[in-house]
Parts: C-alpha cells; structure tokens; sequence
C-alpha cells in the first residue's frame, strides 16, 4: 500500500481513500448511515459510495490505524511535546491540531475527568473529555475532504507523510499524554505544588516501574506547561521522593485537589496504576484502620475506629508481625482488643492494603528498646560478665574457661560453651547455630583458634570492649605467646 506522501496534500475524496486500501463509513452529523458498519466482513465498494453515499461524510474506520483525538488544548500542548515525530495531523478552523494519526492497532479509550472534578474543565469546549484513543474496527473519524458535523466546516490536514508506525511505545506515550493533561489541569495552587509533585511521584515510584529521570522530565513538564514559577525546583522531584522515608501518594493528592480518592485512582488508571476497586476498598479500610507505628521489637500500635450507638471512637491496639499478615487474626485482634467491627476485604486486598501501611510505618517516640532481641542479648552478654567476671590472668580463660579481658588492647575474649552453659542456667536456650549468628552479629565478636602457652585455646573476642572496673578481676599480668589463625566463623 503506498500512501501519498507530499505534506498537507493527503487523501480528500472517497477515490483516494479506496485506492489506499481503507474501509469507510459514510456518515451524516458525525453518525454511520448503515448498519454492521463495525463487521469484520464489512465493505462499500467504490462504485457503492459513487451511487450511494456521494453526499455523506467521509468517516474512516481504524482498522489498523490510530487517531488521537484531542478534546482539551492542554492535551494539545502535551501532544506537541511528546509526539514531535508524527508525521500526520489533521484538524479544523474551530479545533485545529486535533487529531495525530499513527500505523498502529491500540485499546480504544476516553479520557475523562471524573465527576467531582468536573468544576476544573466547566469552561472548556469538550468539558471533562480530555482526549481519546480511537482505534480498531469499532472506531471511525471523519477525515479531511469532508464537513464536520458541529461548525460545518471542513476537516483538512495540517501535515501529511502518511499512517506511520510510531517510534517507541505508543500506547503508553498516549496515556502518560491523557494523564499529564490532567495533573495540569488540577495543578495546585502556589503554597501546596510542592506537596502535589511530591504526591505525584510517590504514585508514579509507588505504582509504575519508571525509573527517576522519566518522573522527573514528567513532574518537569508538567509544572512548566501549568505556569508554576518555581517549575526548576521540580525538576528532580522522582530522585528527590525516592529517597525519603515517606513519600506522598493519592490520599494527599485527593486532599489537595479536594476530591475523592477513587477520583485520583481514575486519572492514574490511564497509565495502569492501581485497579479502583482496591481504592474504593483502602478508601474504607483506611476510614477503620490507622497508620502503624512501630513500639518495640515485633510490637506494632494501630490506632482503629468504630461507632458506638451513633457515636465514632477509636481505640489503639497492640499486635504483632504474623497478626499484621493474617488477616483473620488481625480482625480477631481488632474484636477483642478494640470491639471494632472492620468492613469485610478480600484476602488480596487486605494484604496490599497492610503492606503499604507497613512500609510506610513510623518508629514511636517511645520505642521500647528494652523489647529489642538485640537489646536483650547483650543484656544476658553483660549479666554474664557480672556474674562471672573478667580476668585480666589468661590462666583463668585457658584452664577454667572464664572471661579473660586484656587492658592494653581492650579485648574481651570468652569460652563459647561457657556462655552458653550460663544462659541454660537462666533456662535461655538457643540452637547452637542461632547462639552463633547472635555472638556475630549482636556482639560483632570473631571466632579465634590459637594456643597459650602450648595449649589448645579456642574463644571469641570482641573487640574495643567497655567494661566496668567491678566486672574485673585483676590478678597480675600473664604471658601469651603465638596465637595464630584469627578467623569471622
């Protein structure tokens, strides 16, 4: 199929378009005059059209053939950005650079803003549509050579080189186009655009898989084409969120833009984030169920509400890590501990719903660190000390396996199987491997084979050790001599 390629001096008549192989419509105010036109088998010869339909609208079907139609000028602008490799457009004196056409076979789909932003758009021509994908069989336009149905003025090209494939990928390039639109349109006022690029770009990292410079030349663009005055100061606002701890997401772009929240996961659904249905249920869940902040060790508060004969409460709970995954036994939880009835999710939604509540956890001002592994451990280490005490003679660690410290290099060395026999005595019982990993990574101690004085001696040895003067015993000073092979077990 050889398309004409002379710029601006594309297909007109119903003879160019046959001869270049299309399907056509014929239509009367923008509407098919015959039936089944979207049939696969569908077809009006040339010589059909010449007897019948010579007065009616040309309207193309896009059987493999992509329209964007842009509705909004901001989608306008956006296009004229993105799209700088089209090579055909077509438009009217009433709406002129509407339509981008492409080689290509794409979901058809409207984009719209919802309802509730409807008071963003109540001046623009097409309202809430923003633009629309047209593609495939089911779709058709009306294309240069005849009238449009509303100004009764005819559609003509603007530039010409023929249906081409595009370079990339196209479907998400049209979308990311629908959605910077949008955020353009809703655009914060000054004093809150920080927050609102920061919100952007914790959806885009939260939801998408790009990568920080596409969301920063995104957030970029958008700010520039919306008149932002410190539009510079965006220009790194993936890179930027990416790194801190707590990135805004659509909860704080619904408060900003003052909608709701499934209105947010609309727009953000043009690009393949986050089904609404999930949104509708965290908009509820979220409702019940507050933010989790971390209070000790495997030890989380939630803050959950419920109603009382009319009257809201809430009520802070305590659980742990399983609890937090289960969701039987989270809601088991919230019963008992709060008398809180949470509205039923299902078992994917509740994990997502968890999982993004705990990533983005706070640690409490009153964190208990007494409640830490970690912090227990040592403290049984330095009970042991106390109890046992530490020598400054070798002689007590080669022949009775008690705590040896050396002064000069304010190393502490120590019997493995003595240690252990002490926390059997306290009923402290550990695997063996597990007591080791414990002493490694608690204790950042490291495993030492040597000899003293022509004796075997295997110990531990933590290095810049603090002790205290009642922890040792010092009982004179103690020869050692070739000690070899130190090694991290």
């Amino acid at each position: 199929m050889n398309e004409i390629k002379n710029l601006n001096k594309g297909p007109l008549t119903y003879e160019d378009w046959y001869d270049l192989g299309y399907t056509l419509v014929p239509c009367e105010g923008g509407k098919p005059t015959v039936k089944k036109w979207s049939d696969a088998d569908f077809k009006i010869t040339k010589e059909e059209w010449k007897n019948k339909h010579l007065d009616k609208e040309i309207g193309l079907r896009l059987d493999n053939v992509v329209d964007l139609d842009l509705d909004n000028t901001r989608a306008k602008v956006f296009a004229h950005k993105y799209l700088t490799n089209c090579g055909t457009i077509s438009g009217r004196e009433h709406n002129p650079t509407s339509h981008y056409w492409f080689k290509a076979k794409l979901p058809a789909q409207k984009f719209s803003l919802p309802k509730d932003l409807e008071r963003y758009v109540e001046h623009a021509a097409h309202g809430q549509t923003l633009c629309e994908i047209r593609s495939t069989e089911t779709c058709y336009t009306i294309v240069p050579g005849s009238l449009h149905s509303k100004h009764r003025e005819h559609v003509r090209w603007e530039k010409y080189a023929g249906f081409n494939e595009y370079v990339g990928d196209l479907n998400k390039i049209l979308r990311k186009i629908s959605l910077a639109t949008a955020l353009s349109i809703l655009y914060a006022p000054k004093g809150q655009r920080d927050e609102y690029c920061t919100a952007i770009a914790g959806v885009l990292i939260k939801q998408t898989d790009w990568d920080d410079t596409e969301i920063n030349d995104f957030i970029y663009d958008i700010a520039v084409e919306s008149n932002d005055d410190e539009s510079e100061n965006r220009k790194n606002k993936g890179s930027t969120t990416r790194k801190s701890k707590k990135p805004f997401g659509m909860p704080k772009l619904a408060e900003i833009i003052e909608c709701r929240i499934e209105s947010v996961a609309t727009i953000f659904s043009w690009i393949g984030v986050q089904d609404k249905a999930l949104v509708e249920v965290k908009q509820i869940a979220d409702d019940s169920i507050g933010d989790i902040v971390e209070y000790g060790q495997d030890r989380y508060k939630i803050r959950v509400s419920g109603n009382l004969e009319g009257v809201a409460f809430t009520k802070t709970i305590t659980v742990d890590g399983p609890t937090l995954m289960n969701q039987g036994k989270f809601y088991d939880a919230v019963i008992i501990q709060a008398e809180v009835w949470l509205p039923k999710m299902k078992a994917a939604q509740f994990e997502e719903i968890m999982k993004m509540k705990f990533e983005s956890r706070t640690k409490s001002k009153d964190y208990v660190e007494e409640a830490d592994e970690s912090f227990v451990f040592k403290k049984h280490f330095i009970n042991y000390i106390k109890i046992k005490k530490a020598f400054t003679d070798k002689e007590q660690l080669v022949n009775y396996g008690s705590p040896y410290f050396n002064q000069q290099n304010n190393q502490l060395e120590f019997n493995l199987d003595e240690f252990e026999s002490y926390l059997q005595e306290q009923r402290i019982n550990h695997k063996r491997v597990d007591l080791v990993l414990k002493i490694q990574d608690i204790l950042k101690a490291t495993k030492k084979n040597g000899k003293y004085k022509n004796k075997s001696l295997v110990s531990w040895v933590i290095d810049n050790h603090k002790i205290e003067n009642e922890d040792l015993m010092v009982e004179g000073t103690s020869e050692e001599v070739k000690e070899v092979n130190s090694e991290r077990a």
